[in-house]
C-alpha cells in the first residue's frame, strides 16, 4: 500500500496529479426516465474523500441551520419537523422552486469563487477544480465537463450545498421561513398571493445570480395540505399538524 500512497502523496503537493473521468451510469427512475451518475475510479475516489474530511470542516459552520442535506447531524425527519412547526405557526401555502438538472448544470467559475470564501489552499482549490473538469465517460466516448458537478462522487454534494448557501443567505436575508434538502427547497408563506410575490422574486434570483435553470412546469405555489417535500405529505388532522410519508414512487402526490 505505501508503493502507491507515496508517489500519489507526491503528486498531490506538487499539484501534478490529474483526476481521471467519471464513468457515467443510469440509474432507471419510476416515471421511466433515468438519472445519471458520474462514478470516479477508486484512486480519485479516496482523494475526493481525503479533500472532503478537510474541507467539511472548515465549511460546514457557515452553513445554514435550514439546510439539511448532506449534513452530519442534519436529517429529513429533522426538515420535516421543521416544516410541521412552520405549519403550526400559519404558514399554510408553500413555494416549491424546482431546480432543473441542477447538479449537472452548477457553474464551475461561480462554484470556484464561492470555494474561495472559505478556503485559502490553491493547492487544494486548483485539485477541487481539476476534478470538476476531468470530463465524464460514456460508453468509451469522452465527453468534456464545461458545468455540473455529478453525482457519484464524495465532493459532489459538498460542492452543491457551498453552491446553494448563497440561495440560503438570501432567503435568510428576506426573512423568509424555508427548508433545504440539496436541490429540493420549500418556502412557506400565509397566502397564496405572497407566495406568487416570492416566487416570481425568488426565481428571477435564482435564474440572474445563480444561474441556474428554473423548471416552470414542476415549480408551484400550493396549500401545504396538497403539498409533499422529501416524500412526505403535511396535512391538518385534529387540529395538529402531522407528517404522513409518502412513498417517492406515488407521482400523484408528487407536486408536479
Amino acid at each position: 500500500m505505501e508503493k502507491y500512497l507515496q508517489p500519489l502523496k507526491q503528486k498531490l503537493m506538487e499539484g501534478t496529479y490529474q483526476p481521471q473521468p467519471v464513468k457515467r451510469v443510469a440509474i432507471p427512475k419510476p416515471d421511466g426516465s433515468k438519472r445519471y451518475l458520474g462514478i470516479p475510479c477508486v484512486l480519485d475516489r479516496v482523494v475526493q474523500q481525503a479533500i472532503l474530511q478537510v474541507i467539511e470542516l472548515i465549511i460546514d459552520p457557515y452553513f445554514s441551520e435550514n439546510s439539511f442535506g448532506f449534513r452530519k447531524g442534519k436529517n429529513a425527519h429533522q426538515a420535516i419537523k421543521l416544516a410541521e412547526r412552520y405549519y403550526q405557526e400559519g404558514y399554510r401555502v408553500v413555494v416549491d422552486c424546482d431546480l432543473k438538472s441542477y447538479f449537472d448544470t452548477i457553474h464551475h467559475q461561480r462554484v470556484r469563487a464561492y470555494l474561495e470564501e472559505f478556503i485559502s489552499d490553491k493547492i487544494v482549490l486548483k485539485l477541487i477544480w481539476k476534478f470538476l473538469r476531468s470530463g465524464i465517460l460514456d460508453k468509451d466516448i469522452y465527453i468534456e465537463t464545461t458545468e455540473g458537478a455529478p453525482q457519484g462522487g464524495p465532493l459532489s454534494p459538498i460542492l452543491a450545498n457551498v453552491y446553494l448557501n448563497n440561495l440560503d443567505r438570501e432567503l435568510e436575508k428576506r426573512g423568509h421561513r424555508f427548508i433545504r434538502y440539496a436541490d429540493d427547497f420549500v418556502i412557506y408563506v400565509k397566502s397564496k398571493r405572497a407566495g406568487e410575490r416570492v416566487m416570481d422574486s425568488v426565481a428571477s434570483y435564482i435564474e440572474k445570480d445563480l444561474g441556474l435553470v428554473i423548471n416552470q412546469k414542476k415549480s408551484t405555489v400550493c396549500g401545504a395540505t396538497s403539498a409533499t417535500f422529501l416524500g412526505f405529505n403535511i396535512h391538518n388532522l385534529m387540529g395538529k399538524s402531522v407528517a404522513d410519508q409518502v412513498s417517492r414512487q406515488n407521482n400523484d402526490l408528487k407536486i408536479n
